[in-house]
């Protein structure tokens, strides 16, 4: 089952130590303009472990207005807004003292409803902030957790929210919001005594409260879908037994759908009331296709889009003004857009035009479709952002996500074609460090990518220019179970990991026979399934690597399962993987055979095993785990303790020590 991307609520106790939000910006650490211009020389390996500079930029409906997060270089987003076709400065809101901007979404041509959170990650509430006065931004909902399911087209200034106290008991609920109405700032809950004040946040929140939508029955509320107009459309609960249910909202209460979501892929809402755009296998071998289907009775309607070689694994593009399903944005070997009509399919050559050479991909337009946002890069170009004006045929640079990155540092990332030893072809990416070549081979980092249902894709990546930019080739391996390929293999492959590692060697040795990697200096570093992967690898391939990085990996399933119970396939990070691959109390063997705890004496390139100070996630415990099996077997490993401080401070101090161990070993 794939569920579109929703939030998942949980409740959180507000520390009295708190600040209370403010909505101006830290005059401490004054942010850098959006275009801010490239760094000259050789770039800095501090500048590709930044956070981006911005991030989910969106135009207001009548395109006079662009708002983005940004981060002014550092690692906290505010909000910034910006008047297209005006000279000046852009306008930054909320953030510092404390606490961070961490979404938004357009209301109206003028206002914009944010939410706020501290550096902790707890939310602080929703806030309104009118465009034209951005020093008077204004809370609707006050210390608890709150995101907008949908703006009415109709009434865009009573945004359907889903908060977490509001409903029947004190429960999370989805409910109407009058962000209309400005009650002033935020009430100050510090200090022992202050239970009258939370009881004026309570008389504040229930103030903006216009209706309460009903609670869908279900065990936990899982999420809420907007239909194409911003109204309300769809629920997600989970029942007693964990099986997910969709209800349809039919504009008075909620009807359980009879969908099973545990076969069908869940990609958008449709055209018309009720209809969902959903991801189905054909049953005859044919890649995952795009269809449109009736949410109550199931029935299959319109093929939208399937493509000859890739399950369909993205997502539509709907025309700003009518909301019309206009095209489709997702991963061949490179990401596409396809688009199915004329109009906009001239429209995306006349952006290649504007820039030759470049991945351009349409992300926003205004409601007359003069004013377009889109998103430009390749492999070595970090996404910028620019502002597309077709009457004037003008084109205005927003920002770049890395304008400090040297361009002329990036190497160029190539796609080649493997074959699986059950004769299929997967993609994988190459990049060359400056001056390869036969004469001159150069060591090879590989980096299976984590979940395992993820995917690689061609285009500007971080983490790979660092390493290429030290000197390594770098290989980023798709293999079975990553996005776009399922319709390839046999259901029992998304828990394959056996030939996950499998597919995973025969890339490597792929890109050795090109003669352009010394055969003797290839490394493995994976996060997540990747950790897994690289453990896995170095000790069923002990030949093939001279050494391995792994970090927040699982070693051995059996060991995970019984950590987390019985209960292990409603587990949120494990479940759809235990729902594979079944009990290990029952198939000790498989468990076994996927689990290279189980054969660490196998091992024999050094390992680095890189863990947090403290922390009791089933990760860390896989790691503890994992460094006592290599000590009581007298294997070859080093650790690396992440000792905490700045999220820059971290990837550093992670890339550093990675770093190190692979110019010792490599």
């Amino acid at each position: 089952m794939k569920l579109p991307r929703f939030c998942r609520w949980s409740l959180w106790l507000l520390l009295p130590a708190l600040v209370a939000p403010v909505v101006a910006q830290d005059s401490s650490s004054p942010a850098p303009t959006a275009a801010e211009a490239t760094v000259a020389g050789p770039t800095p390996v501090e500048a590709f472990l930044r956070s981006p500079l911005i991030q989910v930029p969106a135009l207001n409906r009548a395109g006079t207005h662009v708002a983005a997060l940004f981060s002014g270089g550092g690692e906290t987003y505010q909000l910034m807004v910006k008047e297209i076709g005006v000279d000046g400065s852009e306008v930054f809101i909320g953030g510092g003292n404390g606490v961070q901007v961490t979404g938004f979404w357009w209301l109206d041509d003028q206002h914009i409803a944010y939410t706020l959170a501290n550096l902790g990650g707890a939310q602080l509430g929703l806030l309104v902030v009118d465009v034209n006065d951005p020093a008077g931004a204004y809370p609707v909902f006050q210390y608890g957790a709150a995101t907008v399911v949908g703006v009415p087209a109709g009434s865009p200034m009573k945004p359907l929210v889903w908060v977490s106290v509001g409903g029947p008991d004190g429960q999370p609920a989805v409910v109407e919001l009058d962000a209309a109405l400005n009650q002033g700032g935020f009430i100050d809950v510090r200090g022992e005594e202050n239970e009258e004040a939370w009881a004026q946040v309570a008389e504040f929140n229930d103030a903006h409260v216009l209706r309460v939508v009903p609670t869908p029955a279900g065990r936990t509320q899982l999420g809420y879908l907007a239909d194409a107009e911003g109204n309300l459309g769809f629920a997600y609960t989970a029942d007693e037994n964990g099986r997910v249910v969709l209800h349809v909202w039919d504009g008075t209460g909620w009807i359980p759908s009879a969908l099973d979501l545990e076969e069908i892929d869940i990609v958008d809402v449709g055209q018309q009331i009720g209809e969902l755009l959903v991801r189905l296998r054909s049953g005859d071998g044919e890649p995952a296709g795009l269809f449109l289907m009736d949410s109550l009775t199931g029935e299959v309607g319109e093929l939208v889009l399937r493509d000859e070689n890739y399950d369909f694994n993205g997502a539509i593009y709907r025309d700003p003004a009518s909301h019309t399903i206009v095209g489709a944005i997702y991963d061949r070997a490179a990401p596409t857009s396809v688009w199915f009509n004329e109009s906009y399919r001239k429209l995306q050559g006349v952006l290649s035009a504007f820039f030759p050479g470049k991945l351009v991909q349409l992300l926003d337009g205004s409601n007359s479709g003069d004013l377009l946002l889109v998103a430009v890069s390749s492999d070595r170009n970090p996404p910028a952002y620019y502002t597309v004006n077709l009457t004037k045929r003008t084109v205005g640079l927003l920002a770049s996500e890395r304008p400090w990155i040297n361009e002329d540092d990036l190497r160029p990332t190539s796609v080649i074609k493997y074959t699986t030893a059950d004769g299929k072809k997967l993609d994988a990416y190459v990049t060359l460090p400056e001056g390869a070549s036969k004469d001159n081979p150069a060591p090879l980092v590989v980096l299976p990518h984590g979940g395992p249902w993820a995917r690689n894709s061609w285009g500007f990546d971080a983490e790979v220019q660092v390493l290429a930019a030290r000197g390594y080739a770098v290989l980023q391996p798709n293999y079975r179970g990553s996005t776009g390929y399922d319709w390839l293999f046999a259901e029992k492959a998304r828990a394959d990991f056996a030939m996950m590692r499998l597919d995973v060697s025969r890339a490597v040795k792929t890109v050795l026979r090109t003669g352009m990697i010394d055969e003797k200096r290839v490394a493995i570093s994976g996060g997540g399934f990747g950790g897994y992967l690289a453990v896995a690898s170095m000790v069923d391939d002990p030949t093939l690597y001279a050494c391995g990085v792994t970090f927040s990996g699982i070693y051995d399933w059996t060991r995970l399962a019984n950590e987390i119970g019985l209960e292990r396939e409603d587990d949120p990070s494990y479940g759809a993987i235990f729902k594979l691959l079944g009990d290990p109390a029952t198939d000790r063997a498989q468990f076994n055979a996927i689990s290279p705890a189980e054969r660490i004496g196998q091992l024999q390139a050094p390992l680095l095993v890189v863990r947090e100070l403290g922390g009791e996630s089933v990760e860390q415990k896989e790691a503890e785990a994992l460094v006592a099996e290599l000590r009581a077997k007298q294997k070859p490993f080093e650790v690396l303790t992440l000792t905490g401080g700045s999220l820059l401070q971290t990837r550093l101090q992670l890339f550093e020590g990675i770093e190190a161990f692979l110019q010792k070993h490599l």
